[in-house]
Order: structure tokens, then sequence, then C-alpha cells
């Protein structure tokens, strides 16, 4: 008998949201951002907790939580058109600002500034509809099986069904060419407000003929 593939790619089911926050959080436990931001905080905590959240908000906005049947690997992808605004927000049951009120206000305030900042620069680098990778991690004990490679191709087929850009964000450098390998390009380059860590912006565009 045939068992099930720990690593068949499936949408996250609606009771793996705690999972998907802890494998999130594990991923992202090193990330320069995060080490910077959660300085009061217990990190590891926050981490769980703030992808928790985000998750929650992301399907919330009609988007997509992809995962492997073990839910080792995630993928957070908001399609073209839809945000992580007040409606997103209500239907989530304010996941993120439960997360946000309930950090230390030097941490809450750290973030914020950082994600503003990221929000305008988007909003001014790339008008058109697009698919935005808002998260991607694999979880310690899985990485290097390329999960997040196939994670994040799994989303670049969808757009270019749709003729449409992928956007995303890093704040690690040895991410940018694992990106670029996969077609994106960096179109601009950040500091993050109060933090001096840079951040790098990066866009695939449709390949033509498709």
């Amino acid at each position: 008998m045939t068992g099930i593939d720990p690593t068949k790619l499936i949408q996250l089911p609606a009771d793996g949201y705690g999972r998907a926050g802890e494998v999130l959080g594990r991923a992202f436990q090193e990330d320069p951002l995060w080490q910077a931001t959660f300085l009061d905080s217990d990190r590891s905590k926050s981490l769980v907790a703030m992808f928790t959240a985000v998750v929650r908000a992301i399907t919330a906005a009609q988007g997509i939580a992809e995962t492997t049947t073990g839910v080792d690997a995630v993928a957070l992808w908001l399609p073209p058109g839809k945000d992580l605004g007040r409606w997103s927000v209500f239907r989530s049951g304010f996941a993120l600002p439960r997360f946000a009120i309930r950090l230390p206000a030097s941490d809450r305030k750290r973030m914020m500034r950082v994600l503003r900042q990221l929000d305008k620069r988007k909003k001014a680098l790339i008008a058109e509809p697009h698919w935005y990778l808002a998260a991607v991690g694999v979880d310690p004990a899985w990485q290097g099986e390329g999960l997040g490679s196939r994670l994040v191709l799994s989303g670049i087929r969808r757009a270019e069904e749709a003729n449409v850009p992928v956007y995303l964000e890093t704040e690690t450098e040895g991410n940018v060419g694992f990106y670029e390998h996969l077609g994106f390009d960096v179109i601009e380059q950040v500091t993050a407000v109060g933090l001096e860590l840079p951040i790098w912006l990066m866009v695939r565009l449709p390949v033509a003929g498709n």
C-alpha cells in the first residue's frame, strides 16, 4: 500500500493555521529583519503568533496558503486586486491587530514602521495587477529538499496563466540569488526605516508568449 507523499503541494486546511504559523516562525527565526524587530519580546513566540495571524489574514482576503501534506513548508500569496484591508481584517477575526496589540510597544513600533514603508514602496513600484508573495518558508528540518522552490514555482505558474507579474520582498541577501534563478529581478533596494537593514524588492514579469 502506497503511503501519502508528505511533499505533495496542497491548499492549507482550515485547521492548519497554527501549524503553518509554527513552520513559518521557525523558518524566519534567523531572519535579520525580525531579529532586529522583536527585541523586547520572545522572538520565537512572536514570530509564530505573527505568522499565524498573517495566515488567517491572507486566507480571509481570499488569498492562497499553499503547503505540503505534512505542512512542512508554506507559501502565502495574495492574488491580483486583493489586499489586507478592512474587510479581510474583519473576516479574520482581527487576527493581525490582536497580535500587534499584544506586542511590547517598542517591538510594535519597529514592526509597523517597516511594514508601512514596504507597503508604500510596493504601491509605488507595481501599480498594475500582480500576485504578491507575502511569505514563503520551509521548516528547518526540511530545508534543502527543494520545497521552497516548488512552492514559489507553483505561484509563478498561476501568475503566468493570468499573464501578470509576481512581486516580493526579501531581507536576506542569500535569497536574492535564489529568486533571480527563478526569474525575478531586483527593482529596488531600500533600507528598513529605523533598523539600517537592507531589503530587496523584486519582481518577476510574465514570460512573453505564455
